[in-house]
């Protein structure tokens, strides 16, 4: 099967990713938007409709981006995956359970379709991905002077566990905070920490459970980093 998709990215770097609803195969599973080319049409024809269809949006169709090709148990796709741009309208839900905007950085917390992996490797490989995880290092510098000028000793940083990696592990007193670093040029698609969904947060729990705090206290923080600015929200979520 033929199937054609689109790589949109908005001002804010992020990139347009959608679910699939729940009583299709692999439902809810993320994706990008797009779909399987009829006969009679070009791959630009097939996905400017696919975009009108699902999103209800005009789009110009760009560069290709990447192909792959993958086998389900249900069928074997040839998925190409263009750059693409919204020329009219805003993405609505018209036939996925939920879409997002996200940053090359957020990949690992969304389960994506198989056939999308190879793709999503390339999109952080690409000047955008590395541009984002640039930001995202300073951010996480910036995070780790400002726990350190309010009493918090750095544990560690980057920590990877089987579940996630975490940006900053600090200690002050008795309480050992896990802290998700957020860093964002703009708010214009919604605050940094709305960005740390629930299976962040899930994984976030887990990791706590593998490092071992012995008697201290664990709490989860979110630092958001906006324009230079910090906000420091603890107690984020978990318990």
């Amino acid at each position: 099967m033929e199937v054609v998709a689109a790589l949109i990215y908005n001002s804010e770097n992020k990139f347009l990713i959608c679910q699939r609803p729940a009583n299709k195969a692999r439902g809810l599973m993320w994706e990008f938007a797009g779909g399987k080319t009829e006969p009679d049409e070009t791959p630009t024809e097939a996905l400017k409709r696919e975009c009108r269809e699902e999103l209800g949006i005009e789009i110009q169709v760009k560069e290709k981006f990447a192909e792959v090709k993958y086998r389900y148990p249900d069928v074997s796709i040839h998925l190409t995956v263009f750059s693409a741009e919204i020329t009219e309208g805003e993405p609505i839900l018209k036939e996925h359970a939920a879409m997002k905007w996200i940053y090359p950085d957020e990949i690992r917390y969304y389960d994506f379709c198989p056939a999308d992996v190879r793709i999503l490797k390339k999109i952080c490989r690409s000047d955008r991905g590395r541009k984002n995880k640039k930001l995202g290092v300073k951010g996480e510098k910036l995070a780790a002077k400002y726990l350190a000028r309010h009493g918090y000793k750095i544990v560690a940083k980057n920590y990877k566990t089987p579940f996630c990696e975490v940006d900053i592990i600090a200690k002050r007193g008795d309480v050992l905070s896990f802290c998700e670093v957020k860093t964002r040029l703009s708010d214009a698609y919604g605050s940094p920490s709305e960005a740390v969904n629930r299976k962040k947060q899930t994984q976030y729990l887990q990791a706590a459970k593998f490092f071992d705090g012995g008697d201290l206290t664990v709490r989860f923080d979110i630092i958001e980093v906006y324009k230079g600015e910090i906000n420091h929200i603890e107690n984020a979520f978990g318990a």
